[in-house]
């Protein structure tokens, strides 16, 4: 904004009538002319808000003024604030509806599979020049104004648009020899494609319809929904260990050994040639793709050889192959192994930051919109805690999962869980977390249990329409904004702890319900059923007595020595 645009919209705020404002600003405009200039502005101010990820302050320009000093005291901070940030620039994995306008998002949004600005370009460059007629209620001069923008993007997004009549050639598979490509556009050479792969079981006994490796990964991935970000996890790995298979090894992924497997845990950990391998983000239809952006740590590393050997384990029951290659490897050299102590809160740090959350819930000074956002953090702050549910599984919960069971001592409240592998699990409503289930839902403007659609998410929104649920990156990005909010709050005391809390994310609340239930006494087969572990071995990882009884142990011979 210019020194004018700027000294007009604070006499706005400020409540200077439209005429003094034109007479000052617009050369004696009429009002009509002066209403339309504030309501450019105000566009400006809450595109600019949305574009730098400032949801509070793009709310404030696009909803109505309200006439109180509270409200001119946001607005000014926020023309502040907004003028001192330079101008956003676009980022391929940005989502579109950042920047593109809100009616041509909006039309946008029927399309599923299309969340980013690069996933956008991909469906363009699928469809050709007539893309558009795809969108339900996308018109041409909706799609055009989406070409002008990446046309003008186009140095900071690093994507151009085909806008050939005919579909983007580039769709169909390639076949390759010493070439990178994702997963849908690999086509390996006839002899590595697995149909003779070495550690084949016997063709007659298999249990799939897969003639060789590629169709074996698919058949594996489809357990999970292709939106979730399970699959899309699976799939990066089986990817890349494909890849490597075939073009460094020269081997079909069904003749892979335990030695060639020791040797690609060492390729992740320095994957050469670097110029083949790594590369900067970009959207998988592109030449510029790359299965990595570097050397993996050593815990990245380990996931992925938990999850490959899944894969392998799981085409070895299936009869497509004859043994698990990663079954014999070495689980030495990770370095130190990040235990489950490390990613979970202390019972006095729950405390502090579920405090600092209904404190901030009932904070005058903020919004009343601020406020109930705070609400709903600490409601799901004691969701997560009391049930110890997975990031999806949280996402998903409706209200139609819970059930009242009577028993000998009372009615119990009772949430049916599906978790991995589709796996059936019931989990313990406590009566507090039902209150808590419904105080949310009048946040929402909406009914308690029993008066409310069964359809209707346990966590949703709270603007729009209060039947959605938040999706799983949503969720996910609230509370990792509400723990950099709480470690600020602590810092001034306890640097560790906020340094702590700020690597802190969803999961870390499934592992403080698992050690905060196990060190309360609760057995450890009923954590494992609540948490729908298959093994109890995995739920162990909650039990810290030993660690804790040693630490109390050499604390007392500490204490004597000072005693001394």
């Amino acid at each position: 904004m210019n020194p004018r645009e700027l000294a007009l919209i604070r006499s706005w705020i400020q409540g200077i009538s439209w005429d003094v404002i034109g007479e000052l600003y617009l050369e004696d405009a009429d009002r009509n002319e002066v209403m339309r200039a504030v309501r450019q502005l105000r566009e400006k101010l809450a595109r600019k808000a949305q574009q730098l990820g400032i949801d509070v302050d793009a709310k404030l320009w696009e909803q109505e003024r309200e006439y109180s000093q509270e409200w001119m005291n946001r607005a000014l901070k926020s023309v502040d604030t907004l003028k001192s940030k330079p101008d956003p620039r676009p980022q391929s994995e940005d989502p579109y509806n950042r920047w593109l306008p809100q009616q041509i998002s909006a039309r946008l949004a029927s399309v599923k599979k299309i969340k980013t600005l690069a996933e956008l370009a991909a469906f363009i460059n699928q469809h050709g020049g007539g893309w558009w007629k795809k969108v339900p209620h996308l018109g041409k001069q909706s799609a055009e104004a989406i070409h002008d923008f990446f046309s003008t993007s186009a140095f900071y997004l690093g994507i151009s648009l085909d806008l050939s009549s005919k579909k983007a050639a580039n769709l169909d598979l390639v076949v390759v020899n010493n070439r990178i490509a994702p997963l849908e556009r690999f086509a390996p050479p006839a002899h590595l494609t697995g149909e003779t792969g070495t550690n084949r079981a016997p063709i007659e006994r298999c249990r799939i319809d897969a003639r060789n490796d590629y169709e074996s990964i698919m058949a594996w991935l489809s357990l999970w929904d292709e939106d979730t970000s399970t699959h899309r996890a699976y799939r990066k790995e089986a990817e890349r260990f494909l890849l490597w298979a075939i073009l460094e090894k020269g081997k079909a992924l069904s003749s892979i050994s335990t030695p060639d497997c020791a040797e690609y845990r060492r390729f992740l950990a320095d994957p050469q040639p670097a110029n083949r391998w790594v590369g900067k983000p970009a959207p998988r239809w592109t030449p510029e793709w790359r299965p990595l952006k570097g050397p993996l740590k050593p815990s990245s590393i380990r996931q992925t050889e938990v999850i490959l050997s899944g894969l392998c384990e799981w085409l070895v029951g299936q009869r497509y192959l004859d043994s698990n290659p990663f079954s014999g490897l070495s689980t030495q050299g990770y370095g130190r192994r990040t235990s489950s102590t490390d990613r979970l809160l202390s019972p006095a740090l729950w405390e502090q930051i579920t405090t600092f959350a209904q404190n901030q819930a009932n904070n005058v000074v903020l919004t009343e919109s601020q406020r109930n956002d705070f609400r709903r953090t600490a409601f799901i702050l004691k969701f997560a805690y009391q049930t110890g549910l997975r990031l999806h599984e949280m996402t998903k919960a409706k209200i139609g999962d819970l059930k009242q069971v009577s028993s000998f001592d009372g009615d119990q409240w009772w949430m049916d869980v599906i978790g991995k592998g589709n796996k059936h699990r019931e989990i313990p409503i406590s009566p507090n977390l039902m209150e808590g289930i419904n105080a949310h839902l009048r946040d929402r403007k909406l009914g308690p249990v029993g008066y409310v659609s069964v359809d209707t998410p346990i966590i949703g929104k709270l603007r729009g329409e209060s039947r959605e649920a938040l999706s799983e990156s949503g969720l996910y990005q609230k509370l990792k904004g509400f723990f950099e909010d709480a470690a600020s709050e602590v810092a001034g005391k306890d640097p560790l702890a906020a340094e702590k809390l700020k690597r802190a994310s969803t999961h870390w609340l499934r592992h403080t319900h698992g050690s905060h239930a196990v060190a309360n006494g609760v057995p450890l087969a009923i954590v494992r059923d609540n948490l729908g572990h298959s093994n109890i071995a995995t739920t162990s990882i909650y039990v810290h007595t030993d660690r804790d009884e040693r630490y109390k142990a050499m604390l007392g011979l500490s204490d004597k020595e000072k005693a001394t």
